[in-house]
């Protein structure tokens, strides 16, 4: 039994809520409702920049920080990420990719809109943390300049586009950086297999680096931002006595810690304010957030929206206003205003369309059930509304990506119009999942596809117990991670499933070793162990090797350009399961990558999912 907080939560019997009216929402309006990926202040605190896709496209927006209509400010096909504003408000900063590759270049445009200048110019490199200094002369960010996966530490002249290399990853790759206040020091995240991580600082003008928390091969510390004091970092780590990950507070002259929001269940800060010592930091309860403004000193004053997920968070300069980034399961993203100290709370966008409202979707139910060696594994169910247990009911095992991640409290269009069709949903969160511990977390390590497997499965009686699913009627699906495992659920366990979707899977960890990015290399050895040494174990978790046990009808959704799960692997196993007979859909979107991002293509894919589960699966509503 692995030791998790889960085993003190309750669990209350699955019921169906009662709600008059509710039926299945319009599927094309469902995915129109906007998404906002991002929002930031503005450098006076007058605008809020968006990322979102109001067009079908996502793009930087600007609107006043009273509310009201945006503006767009960059006009692009591509995939278009907010970085942020420089401190003397003239330029902002984001990145722009190719049909999902993931390997941008970083662009600067003025603040109020205009012609975009590409400050890096540069193909197929991959870009991380990118962060304007103190006077606004500078950017820094860690990239792939010097080779692939090599993440080094680089500064950028914004007048010229010099490009300078400053730091190496002799110390690790940069996962992260932060500027100190004086704009002479980067306090610089560091690993070496981008999971487990330490904190370095960089000193700017000798280019010597300092060691403050060691890179071992066990914890994650990160570093946040500095306090205006110059001298405190604000860091979530799990390297304490309580193996919870927790808000710190870093002193970068003597390397203490003190720990400051240390609990059972996992916290960690969001945000810390430039005009004094405070930060916004979330406890995490099951995946469920709640969020806190306050000081190292304490107390602490609760945000008050209900059970949702923080997305973001950031003060404004002042630090008189709080911008939020909050959704739950029955709301999309939605950008909140706090103004302080008077506490008013005012929502600044409104993205269902097409006339949805909360009450066109259900709020989950978490439960907990024991998996095959007795661990408690804690879950969130979707009940459709005004049904009766009378085991006639279909339902979903889903599976979250990752695996180092954890389905959480927040919005999912495509389980919110599966439980619309009458489908019962549970999302487990399988051992591996962020949010419950470190022992919990590293509890797959060299097991991957082996126990968090035997969790999903496990979430199967944990159904046939509501009362309401027909035990025949029930599939697997999963993205990413979640695709694979769907994968192996449908060749290790071919009789319990009536189909299976698997989203931007692997199934082969050799080939995906060979030719997935290679951050994710490092990664998987530390997960997976050595191709060659561990060559037995990675063959019995591959599902193309078990391709012809799979009975289960299967839809297989890729993007032609992803970086973490090649194509060629939906490719490989689509041919398995033809060749041993199986039936098998396979659509695979040309200008996408590891998911999809635009409109008409999230579009297709999910009436492409709805389509095949109506056909293969028992009791599906029309």
């Amino acid at each position: 039994m692995v030791p998790t907080p889960a085993a003190r939560l309750k669990t209350e019997p699955v019921k169906s809520p009662r709600r008059p009216g509710y039926g299945p929402p319009d599927l094309e309006a469902l995915y129109y409702t906007h998404q906002v990926a991002a929002a930031r202040w503005s450098a006076d605190g007058r605008f809020i920049y968006l990322e979102t896709n109001i067009t079908g496209r996502f793009n930087i927006w600007r609107m006043p920080a009273s509310g009201g209509w945006p503006e767009q400010l960059t006009v692009a096909d591509e995939r278009t990420r907010l970085e942020g504003p420089s401190p003397d408000g003239r330029w902002l900063l984001y990145t722009q990719d190719r049909a999902g590759n993931e390997k941008p270049n970083i662009f600067l445009i003025p603040a109020t809109g205009g012609r975009p200048r590409n400050l890096t110019r540069t193909e197929n490199i991959g870009y991380r943390s990118i962060r304007w200094s103190p006077d606004g002369r500078l950017v820094a960010f860690a990239a792939e300049r010097d080779g692939p996966g090599q993440y080094a530490v680089y500064l950028a002249d914004v007048k010229s586009a010099e490009v300078t290399r400053v730091a190496g990853t002799e110390a690790g790759q940069c996962a992260g950086l932060r500027w100190s206040p004086d704009g002479r020091r980067l306090a610089l995240t560091r690993t070496f297999d981008f999971l487990h991580s330490g904190i370095t600082l960089l000193d700017l003008d000798t280019l010597e680096e300092k060691v403050l928390v060691p890179v071992d091969e066990g914890h994650i510390t990160m570093a946040v931002d500095w306090l205006p004091d110059r001298r405190h970092l604000v860091i979530n780590s799990n390297a304490n006595g309580a193996d919870v990950e927790a808000v710190g507070l870093l002193d970068t002259v003597t390397g203490r810690v003190d720990w400051l929001t240390l609990d059972e269940w996992e916290s960690y800060a969001l945000a810390v304010s430039r005009a004094g010592p405070e930060f916004i930091y979330v406890r995490n309860v099951a995946g469920s957030h709640r969020a806190f403004v306050r000081t190292p000193a304490g107390p602490e004053t609760p945000i008050p929206l209900p059970e949702g997920v923080y997305l973001s968070a950031e003060f404004d300069p002042s630090g008189r206003r709080l911008l939020l980034l909050y959704a739950s399961a029955d709301s999309p993203p939605e950008v909140w205003r706090l103004d302080r100290p008077a506490g008013r709370l005012r929502r600044l966008t409104r993205t269902l369309v097409g006339g949805l409202t909360r009450r066109n979707f259900v709020r989950p139910q978490v439960a907990v059930y024991p998996s095959f060696d007795g661990t408690p594994i804690a879950a969130f169910v979707y009940v459709p509304p005004n049904i009766r247990p009378d085991g006639s009911h279909p339902a979903i095992v889903y599976a979250h990506g990752g695996p180092t991640w954890q389905h959480q409290n927040g919005w999912f269009p495509d389980i919110q119009f599966l439980v619309s069709r009458g489908f019962l949903v549970i999302a487990p969160n399988f051992r591996g999942s962020t949010g419950f511990g470190r022992p919990f977390q590293e509890a797959n390590r060299k097991d991957l596809g082996g126990g968090d497997l035997r969790d999903l499965v496990a979430a199967l009686d944990f159904l046939k117990g509501s009362g309401y699913v027909n035990p025949k009627a029930v599939a697997v699906m999963g993205a990413s991670y979640g695709g694979y495992l769907t994968l192996m659920a449908l060749s290790k366990y071919p009789d319990l499933w009536a189909a299976g979707v698997a989203i931007v899977p692997f199934a082969n960890w050799f080939t995906e070793f060979e030719n997935e990015d290679p951050t994710l290399q490092a990664y998987d050895r530390v997960m997976m162990g050595d191709p060659v040494a561990d060559a037995d174990l990675w063959r019995d978790r591959s599902p193309i090797f078990f391709a012809d046990r799979i009975k289960a009808p299967l839809l297989l959704l890729a993007g032609a350009n992803d970086i973490r799960c090649p194509v060629e692997e939906t490719r490989q196993i689509a041919e398995a399961v033809r060749a041993a007979g199986g039936v098998v859909e396979v659509k695979i979107y040309e200008n996408e990558g590891h998911g999809f991002s635009r409109r008409e293509n999230r579009i297709d894919a999910f009436r492409r999912v709805a389509d095949f589960l109506r056909r293969h699966v028992p009791g599906v509503r029309p």
